[in-house]
């Protein structure tokens, strides 16, 4: 490929952004799919020529979404409409994009629909809001809240493309923005026969790729990366392209698609951990987080809802998951009273529910290998009385 990001014609050696055009042009004789048999290994498009069609298709897509098909939330969520009425007393709508206008790769990226999933309604209304409006968003909290996967599954019952980002100490900002990479490529000679030679090609990262094509963009454990790296979100946070100054052309300036959203999670507020549970954490910049025109701690889900999310997951009865969940209730309590140095999440109550079921019933054990195995003997004391006292 050239320095103006063309690709040759294995016929005549012509630089072209487009096989297809050149082959009628200069090649009637030769159709494409004759080239490809031939030449199955070469581009039939420059990066540029992609380009320029993933944007009229994106232009196409965001005009349709502009005018937009929007369902109120009782249909989407199945909330009660007394609580997405408006003050106007209409109920609250979002707005669901049209599966088929999205491109394959596009398509692969939107969420699956979890049936089972309930949705806390209040915080579905921020979440909405801050997609609708496009303002950056973070949700916070302890971990097994919900936090990421309220995102996700809003995304899915809307039809947004989301992609999924983890944070960690290492994480750098090539790793967010995009690199260079050597790949094998395979090209016919002369004498007919394959020939493989490694060539540099510019990657790019997922930041890149959901600003360019209008995903969601999920910054998830937002806390764990490092404060120099997380600033390469701030300009991005305000609305304003992303900036690659090492990539080649079509990548070094990146406009926001209109349905790029930037949303993020992490276990702390930027302020450093409290609690001592989520070693890895950074204390982080102030002037990064105040970017976020949203901000959220996610409490756990109120008790009726949790119960009847571990029922429906594990497959026990709505008795049982309440006490379970009576359980949880009291190691949180202990926890938040500083009686003990951890705290317990649905995931976990799940798994031990799961576990009582094999267990022939026995909550207590299932409670144990799910959960309280993990803690400090006085710790893990303490919470098998109060499974004891509701168990046995």
């Amino acid at each position: 490929m050239s320095d103006k990001g063309k690709i040759k014609c294995e016929l005549d050696s012509a630089l072209v952004h487009s096989i297809e055009l050149h082959l009628k042009k200069y090649h009637p004789s030769v159709s494409l799919e004759e080239y490809q048999r031939r030449f199955p290994s070469a581009p039939l498009l420059s990066e540029i020529a992609k380009d320029a069609i993933r944007k009229k298709r994106a232009d196409k897509e965001a005009e349709k979404a502009n005018a937009g098909a929007r369902q109120p939330l009782t249909d989407l969520f199945g909330f009660p409409a007394a609580s997405v009425t408006n003050s106007q007393g209409k109920i609250m709508d979002a707005r669901v994009y049209d599966r088929s206008e999205f491109s394959a790769d596009d398509l692969a990226w939107v969420p699956k629909i979890d049936p089972d999933y309930i949705f806390n309604i209040d915080l579905t209304k921020i979440a909405l809001m801050a997609l609708e409006l496009n303002k950056p968003a973070l949700f916070w909290g302890l971990h097994g809240t919900g936090k990421t996967t309220q995102w996700e599954q809003v995304c899915a019952r809307t039809n947004r493309p989301f992609q999924r980002v983890q944070h960690t100490v290492n994480t750098e900002e090539a790793h967010i923005t995009g690199q260079y990479i050597v790949v094998s490529e395979v090209t016919v000679g002369p004498d007919g026969k394959d020939h493989v030679h490694a060539v540099t090609k510019f990657n790019p990262g997922p930041l890149a790729l959901a600003m360019k094509y209008g995903w969601v963009y999920c910054a998830d454990e937002y806390d764990f990366g490092m404060p120099s790296v997380l600033a390469v979100y701030q300009p991005v946070m305000e609305g304003k392209p992303l900036i690659i100054k090492d990539a080649p052309p079509e990548w070094r300036v990146i406009e926001p698609h209109p349905n790029f959203r930037f949303v993020a999670t992490g276990n702390t507020n930027g302020g450093g951990d409290e609690t001592g549970l989520y070693q890895g954490t950074q204390i982080q910049n102030a002037a990064n987080y105040s970017r976020f025109a949203v901000t959220k701690q996610v409490p756990y889900m109120d008790a009726k809802i949790e119960a009847a999310v571990v029922a429906g997951k594990s497959g026990i009865r709505m008795q049982e998951a309440t006490k379970i969940v009576q359980y949880a209730t009291e190691i949180r309590k202990s926890f938040s009273g500083g009686q003990i140095s951890n705290t317990v999440s649905p995931r976990e109550l799940i798994n031990a529910a799961l576990f009582g079921v094999v267990t022939g019933g026995n909550w207590r054990e299932g409670l144990a290998l799910a959960f309280a195995n993990r803690l400090s003997p006085t710790d893990r004391e303490v919470v098998d009385q109060y499974a004891q006292r509701l168990f046995g």
